[in-house]
């Protein structure tokens, strides 16, 4: 991973998680649903920047690409193991040679864009050359370590592919190279539309506005901050006349305006929905609750450094200190009071969905403030003064909580965080920041404490949140730093077998036990309300509409 892709990844992502979270002002108008259309309407708060894979990097970005192109193979998520398997797609087998330097796809025959040309071997050549071209710089760019590259870090297309038919390709890979199929695993695009462009005009290219796909549905209309509509591509191999025909994404940026169109039919499908408005819903005849488990969680973060000198935090330097302040807090009352059957007590960054990885049997810091204030004791913290906050000299244990507003979840939450803290002799003040001033104080160290949250990748990947070197693990914000953490995240990034994947982060979840560098709250679902006229219907952790293809209405 090089440091010009660091940079720009980290810059996408700050945009990224402030637009999520900002309620935009966009204006918004309907695409009307007519009766008895195989349709469905998705509410979405804020349109997207683009549908081209190669810069696809929100959530709703991701899941318009979903539809719209394809991968050599199908993803699918086996709940019984918590892993990703797949099934073929535009390939119809491949093949790893013995010591998996080399893979070989074999492409379905009958395989076509959305314009009737053939999808071959080619394009998938052309993809991987594009998507690695720092010219380009897609979302990809520094992401293939693992293949013949040259010295700007672009794939060495004559050292890596072999084509050796229109529909059969080999792609070859260093001796000491550790390829996963994620890695080659990715959507193709276009060879004889995007070979037309120069490299550098690629973002703004009018074939953005009208893509050529491969995807069970193209686009049809996209009205800026308006709605996304894509309908049935019939030259698809996913094409067929009895499943969703038109999927259109509506954009309304007001939270509780989705809500009240989920209600009166306007829109069929929401996802995101708080805890809060459940019951609403639920009273609702033409509606069907469910829920997404596992991938999101929030947590308390505790600065290790202090905020402004290069010392050790004078609250949470200390692992002890640290775990002091999680046996203070009442998860269990967090989760039974907001979340309900809709979430569940965090114990560490491996969620339970990775059943494989997961440590089930690992304990947690249960609710238990008179060990809290005993541990606090042991390290010098009293109230020899009794005016009911704890000391140690002449530093009182008092600090601020920052967090991002206008997020009731996490409002409701630090209020119990602030009561649990002062029952044992902790002041804290709750500062609630706009968005965009949260995030920069976080990205530049600036708090001692704060409320957030992250959404584990799939497949795992823990070393952006806590590798101790900043250049890896930039968004490490608590300045976490162990040694023996830092060698087995390297070692998860080799090639391993799953026994040896179980074992390393099963010991990595121990670490954490032993140093709680943050105070782990709860997991909490993605909750998914839609219309009961929408049948055949399933979900995926993978993407919202990964299986919208399959999908229909009643």
């Amino acid at each position: 991973m090089t440091p010009q892709f660091k940079t720009t990844f980290q810059e996408k992502f700050k945009y990224v998680i402030i637009l999520i979270t900002l309620g935009l002002v966009l204006f918004s108008c309907s695409d009307k649903k007519e009766q008895g259309e195989n349709k469905i309407v998705i509410g979405i708060q804020a349109d997207v920047q683009t549908i081209n894979p190669m810069y696809a990097f929100s959530l709703t970005e991701g899941n318009v690409v979903d539809l719209l192109f394809l991968k050599p193979a199908k993803e699918i998520w086996n709940k019984t193991l918590g892993k990703i398997e797949f099934e073929p797609m535009l390939a119809d087998k491949w093949e790893w040679n013995d010591d998996s330097t080399s893979i070989k796809f074999y492409l379905r025959d009958a395989i076509y864009w959305s314009d009737g040309k053939p999808i071959t071997a080619e394009d998938i050549a052309f993809t991987f050359n594009v998507y690695s071209d720092p010219e380009v710089n897609s979302r990809f760019f520094g992401l293939f370590g693992d293949f013949f590259l040259k010295d700007n870090n672009q794939i060495d297309s004559e050292k890596t592919f072999n084509i050796i038919s229109p529909k059969e390709l080999a792609i070859n890979f260093p001796e000491n190279a550790s390829p996963d199929f994620l890695d080659i695993n990715l959507e193709i695009i276009p060879k004889h539309i995007w070979s037309q462009y120069s490299r550098d005009k690629f973002e703004s290219a009018e074939v953005n506005f009208k893509p050529v796909t491969s995807g069970a549905f193209k686009l049809e209309k996209w009205e800026k901050e308006s709605f996304i509509s894509l309908v049935r591509d019939s030259s698809s191999i996913l094409f067929d006349p009895d499943y969703l025909q038109k999927i259109v994404f509506k954009i309304i940026p007001d939270y509780k305006t989705r809500i009240v169109e989920l209600k009166t039919g306007s829109i069929d499908l929401l996802d995101n929905v708080k805890s809060e408005d459940l019951s609403e819903l639920n009273d609702a005849d033409n509606l069907i609750i469910t829920s997404l488990r596992g991938r999101d969680y929030d947590y308390i973060g505790w600065n290790h450094r202090d905020t402004e000198e290069n010392l050790p935090n004078r609250f949470f330097a200390s692992p002890e200190v640290r775990k002091a302040m999680s046996f203070a807090i009442n998860r269990k009352e967090i989760v039974e009071s907001y979340l309900g059957k809709f979430g569940e007590i965090c114990k560490g960054p491996v969620s339970p969905m990775f059943k494989l990885y997961y440590d089930s049997v690992l304990e947690t810091y249960n609710y238990n403030p008179a060990r809290a204030k005993a541990i606090l004791k042991e390290n010098g913290w009293t109230d020899s003064d009794n005016n009911g906050v704890l000391e140690k000299g002449s530093l009182e244990f008092k600090f601020d909580i920052y967090l991002n507003s206008g997020n009731p979840r996490r409002n409701y939450v630090s209020q119990i965080v602030k009561n649990n803290l002062n029952a044992v002799g902790i002041a804290v003040i709750i500062k609630e920041l706009e968005t965009g001033v949260f995030i920069d104080g976080l990205f530049n160290r600036q708090f001692d404490a704060w409320m957030a949250g992250w959404t584990i990748p799939v497949p795992v990947d823990l070393n952006p949140y806590w590798n101790s070197d900043p250049e890896v693990g930039f968004l490490n914000f608590s300045s976490f730093q162990s040694e023996e953490k830092d060698r087995i995240l390297e070692q998860l990034q080799e090639k391993l077998s799953e026994k040896e994947k179980i074992k390393l982060y099963k010991k990595l979840q121990k670490i954490f036990k032993e140093d709680e560098p943050v105070t782990f709250l709860y997991w909490f679902d993605n909750i998914i309300a839609y219309n009961k006229q929408i049948s055949k219907i399933g979900f995926s952790i993978l993407g919202l509409v990964k299986n919208a293809s399959e999908w229909s209405v009643n």
